[in-house]
């Protein structure tokens, strides 16, 4: 290899068939280049025009950011890559110091497969243990679905938006509706187990309704609680799962009103909540209230005892048995 210094505007910056780093902005890597200046030299391969990065991506960028004009560098030829491909060059460099995120995964298993025309079975049985993943063929297809996802749905991922789970199936939908849902999560956070009973919901809805993935998303009452600034992400995240749940099981809608106005005939004080299990899945109810003195308490107390013997607090109970 040769090493010397080649002007920036000398490098062909845009080819990226190398580039393993899912993200090319580091601030450590920018104060380090400040603090100490350049230790270890970019990889460039040799080809016409200009020589094209190997290894250093991110390196390269802090650098330009910086406004430097030149860097150093080493040179490969022909003769530097007759063993290994400039590709698997880049990616042990990467390995030699950090693990890959779990995009920089899928792209290195992708460009394996596109640059160096390695087999399916080659990848699984050497590389994708290489690169920290076990070597099996649905491991392969994941790489290869999230490799294929919409860049707002991988910027989503990256940042933990998205378990991994949730990111293979949206990865399999039309760029369409990826784009939808991916415009939904901002406003929407949703938990990992909330994730994966939406996406179940949404499927459920789009069979039954033969109707696209992301339809449900549409209906008024879901547009209006997602603009709504008084709930966090959070909570709309919920209130989304209990929108479609009730769409996916209407007599859900049907209980709760039953339940609202059996609640009304107890005649309890405002500051005792009487609610149902979530969704009617069982038969107990959860009764809550608040006192700020121990008056309060006993009032509250006593309304509670007042009902206990009621008729109608049995057709309460009788009305989720029979739901």
């Amino acid at each position: 290899m040769i090493l010397k210094d080649i002007e920036t505007g000398g490098i062909d910056a845009e080819c990226e068939d190398f580039r393993v780093s899912e993200d090319l902005e580091s601030a450590g890597l920018s104060d380090s280049l400040r603090a100490v200046g350049q230790l270890n030299p970019v990889i460039l391969l040799e080809r016409l025009p200009r020589p094209v990065i190997v290894c250093g991506f991110r390196r390269f960028a802090a650098l330009r950011r910086m406004g430097a004009r030149a860097v150093s560098a080493r040179i490969l030829g022909a003769a530097d890559c007759r063993v290994k491909h400039p590709l698997e060059l880049a990616l042990h460099d990467n390995l030699a110091h950090r693990r890959l995120l779990p995009l920089e995964q899928a792209r290195a298993a992708v460009k394996l497969r596109d640059l160096c025309g390695f087999s399916r079975e080659r990848l699984i049985r050497e590389y994708l243990p290489l690169i920290g993943l076990p070597p099996r063929e649905n491991a392969l297809e994941s790489c290869f679905a999230i490799h294929a996802a919409r860049p707002e749905l991988r910027r989503l991922f990256a940042a933990d938006a998205l378990t991994l789970a949730s990111m293979e199936r949206l990865a399999k939908l039309s760029e369409n509706e990826q784009d939808r849902f991916a415009a939904l999560m901002p406003a929407a956070r949703l938990s990992a187990s909330l994730q994966k009973k939406t996406l179940d919901l949404l499927d459920d809805l789009a069979g039954m309704n033969r109707a696209p993935f992301t339809a449900p998303l549409d209906i008024p009452e879901i547009r209006e609680f997602l603009r709504d600034e008084k709930f966090s992400s959070f909570q709309k995240g919920e209130k989304l799962h209990g929108a479609l749940y009730r769409m996916r099981n209407p007599g859900v809608t049907r209980a709760e009103s039953d339940f609202a106005a059996r609640r009304k005939r107890l005649r309890l004080p405002g500051a005792i909540r009487v609610l149902p299990p979530p969704y009617f899945e069982t038969a107990e109810l959860r009764v809550e209230f608040e006192a700020a003195s121990p008056e309060k308490f006993r009032e509250l107390a006593a309304a509670c005892h007042r009902v206990a013997g009621s008729p109608e607090l049995d057709e309460l109970f009788k009305g989720n048995l029979n739901f």
